[in-house]
């Protein structure tokens, strides 16, 4: 049994609207969701059919996909979304995907909320804890009480990230064979001096990359509030630990503002330029494919490899780049949040405050916290990437298409199926003589 979303359980789905009472190719039924969906508990067969001992694990031992995840289905959806931006004058392909999936979307983003809130739960029981263990007049049972939450929040907070990590996994998989079926559907009615236009290299470039990038890119979009929502709630937090020196984490930050500003400029541009040398290889590669023979009949071999190794080369050159510069940004990110508790707490002592060990526990977890809005940013700015290849895919939706053919006024396709015929082979006339040819 395969668990619907939360946000498909929240909204309701008719029976007509997604069957989930359809059986699959496993024979297995698929029903709607339960309140032991929370827990996951359809993973258990599965899990228990690994334990066997002996038993490898099957094709027929997975869960059926709800009709809602298949590509037909959420091209269905998609395209009609589609269709009306484009006839109100508006074609934009990110407000039909949340006009279509906004209930997931809400959903996880709702989730994640919950999650990052947890997330700043174990740092003030930090402190707790260790003044319960210093304070001998507090209750016994306030100490067990605060080491209770304690355990109990990361459970908790694991709960709602894996539902998170579901929603966000799911929308990117509806997306991603979505976006994938329209695109093939358009190659198929594109007309000829479109098809020219784009060419070979980059219509398969759309459909194997540029569709791609929707499999990650719902993470990437809540990263993109939820980071800093964290960094300003944990410098709240910090700055009731340690006053003005809780400031030292933005300053650090500032600084990094500038080069980091250059160096997502440069980013962008090395991301179409790849694309571009991408499509520029596809078709030459395409192109020889196809003249394959006449090329072995020439013996140009060593020639047209020369040629396709140095558009490899040029695209090769270009994604080294674009590396280069993604491993800077990420060297940025990830290594100034090393040098925050030497700045924070060299700060705090600069201005005359004091180190005691629940002070130092507690804003040492909040640094911590702080970090990972910071080493998540070189991942979020992947939804350039995403951005760039929806540019790409709503251009290619746009192009021209074939006319279809209209039957004049008053004339109707025939209805009647058309009688059998029968062919008989003429007589030869063996009168007729053709003229004798002289010099």
């Amino acid at each position: 049994r395969a668990p619907l979303l939360l946000a498909d359980a929240a909204t309701g789905l008719t029976h007509e609207e997604a069957p989930t009472e359809v059986p699959g190719p496993s024979g297995r039924v698929r029903s709607r969701f339960t309140p032991w969906d929370i827990l996951f508990n359809c993973a258990s067969r599965i899990i228990a059919a690994g334990n066997e001992q002996g038993r490898t694990l099957k094709e027929s031992d997975g869960e059926d996909l709800l009709p809602q995840d298949v590509p037909e289905w959420a091209r269905d959806e998609l395209k009609g979304a589609w269709d009306e931006s484009v006839l109100a004058g508006r074609p934009c392909l990110s407000r039909s995907i949340i006009k279509v999936w906004w209930p997931i979307l809400t959903c996880a983003a709702m989730l994640h909320g919950v999650e990052i809130g947890l997330n700043f739960v174990s740092p003030p029981l930090i402190r707790l804890i260790v003044e319960a263990v210093d304070d001998k007049d507090q209750p016994f049972y306030a100490g067990i009480l605060y080491v209770v939450a304690y355990f109990l929040s990361p459970f908790v907070q694991s709960v709602f990230m894996c539902h998170f990590i579901l929603h966000c996994r799911r929308l990117g998989l509806r997306t991603w064979g979505a976006t994938s079926c329209l695109v093939f559907d358009k190659t198929l009615r594109m007309s000829q001096p479109a098809a020219v236009q784009f060419g070979p290299g980059k219509i398969v470039n759309i459909m194997q990359v540029d569709s791609t990038r929707f499999d990650f890119a719902f993470f990437f979009l809540n990263f993109l509030w939820s980071m800093p929502l964290m960094l300003l709630v944990g410098l709240t937090l910090l700055y009731g630990n340690i006053g003005p020196a809780a400031g030292a984490p933005l300053v650090v930050m500032a600084g990094m503002y500038f080069l980091n500003k250059l160096v997502m400029k440069r980013i962008m541009d090395l991301q179409r330029e790849v694309s571009e040398a991408r499509d520029a290889r596809v078709k030459v590669l395409t192109e020889v494919m196809h003249a394959l023979r006449l090329i072995k009949l020439l013996a140009w071999e060593r020639q047209v490899a020369d040629f396709v190794q140095n558009c490899r080369d040029t695209e090769m050159k270009r994604i080294a780049d674009f590396k280069f510069f993604g491993v800077l940004n990420s060297f940025i990110w990830s290594g100034v949040p090393l040098i925050l508790p030497v700045v924070t707490f060299g700060a705090h002592v600069f201005l005359g405050g004091s180190l005691e060990p629940g002070l130092v526990f507690s804003s040492l977890a909040l640094l911590d916290m702080i970090r990972i809005p910071m080493n998540l940013f070189p991942q979020a700015i992947q939804v350039v990437g995403v951005r760039v290849g929806m540019s790409r895919i709503e251009e290619l939706l746009q192009a021209d298409e074939i006319e279809e053919r209209k039957l004049p006024p008053g004339v109707s396709p025939p209805t009647d199926p058309p009688e059998a015929a029968t062919f008989v082979r003429a007589a030869p006339d063996v009168t007729s003589q053709a003229p004798v040819a002289k010099l």
